[in-house]
């Protein structure tokens, strides 16, 4: 059986079947699934995140695209990351990769000289279909082997972004960090402090009470009392909440949220066209 080959992208809804036919040309057998072609355009940091949400959870093998940009057609390299897991992430390295970069067996540079579509020589700012979407095919059907993709380099040469300007830190009865990503469907923020260490070194429990403010440098976005819980419904609608994110074991994080409200549309409409703009959002909590 043939591996898939997962897209994501800033393109909207479209992009997808541009992407899956360049892949369906070179092998109809091979399948695609479009897994979110709503990243924010140009927002790096959020396609990061993206990406170490879905690749630990297809079968070994799986090629992910991801296609946001920005320095499409200059010097960056495009790139396919080889994990531990036996998936890829075929992308420009430009920080993409920052969320899985521990999850990295080998890396190598697409030589574009063998894997480019042909005829698309003199298209320097389509490189998702004429590069990324090419080699994902190419690599899927068997044409090519990862090795042939092109030379490899060192993981630790890699783009690495910070996805908050803001460390985590945690002691007894207190915690602080950066909000680093949204779930914006339902306005859910994603802190940089780990729950297990919360746990341990900060001493919270399910079930304690907490203040939870948030500031971006001397503007108080939330200041509020909140719960500690395992999940929503444990506090009342348009409570604050603070609990575990969807990771698993002790790479899982925390996420803040007012049950059955937007956080963000009601406390920080800025963010709606563009959340980059949280990453000077500083969070502290405190034990009550």
């Amino acid at each position: 059986m043939k591996p898939t080959v997962v897209f994501q992208s800033d393109g909207g809804s479209g992009s997808g079947g541009v992407l899956a036919g360049v892949v369906k040309s070179i092998d109809p057998e091979v399948g695609v699934y479009d897994f979110d072609h709503s990243i924010e355009p140009l927002n790096i940091r959020q396609a990061a995140y993206q990406v170490s949400t879905v690749t630990p959870y297809w079968p070994s093998g799986t090629i992910f695209v991801s296609v946001v940009d920005p320095g499409v057609g200059t010097s960056r390299r495009a790139c396919v990351a080889k994990l531990k897991n036996g998936n890829y992430v075929i992308t420009p390295d430009n920080g993409v990769l920052t969320c899985v970069v521990d999850e990295i067996q080998e890396v190598r540079q697409i030589d574009e000289e063998k894997n480019r579509r042909p005829g698309s020589e003199n298209v320097y700012i389509f490189h998702g279909r004429d590069v990324f979407a090419y080699t994902a095919g190419r690599l899927a059907a068997g044409v090519i082997s990862f090795e042939e993709i092109g030379p490899s380099y060192p993981v630790s040469e890699g783009v690495v972004l910070p996805l908050t300007n803001i460390s985590a830190s945690v002691r007894e009865g207190y915690a602080e960090g950066g909000i680093y990503n949204f779930d914006l469907a339902y306005g859910d923020s994603r802190v940089n402090i780990r729950n297990v260490d919360f746990q341990r070194i900060g001493g919270f429990r399910y079930g304690d009470l907490v203040r939870i403010t948030i500031t971006d440098s001397d503007r108080t976005i939330f200041d509020q009392d909140a719960t500690y819980e395992r999940a929503f419904n444990y506090v009342e609608r348009h409570k604050p909440l603070i609990c575990g994110d969807i990771q698993c074991g002790d790479s899982q994080m925390l996420r803040f949220t007012i049950n059955d409200h937007n956080f963000v549309k009601e406390y920080a409409p800025e963010l709606i066209n563009d959340i980059s703009k949280a990453s000077n959002y500083k969070v502290v909590i405190t034990k009550k």
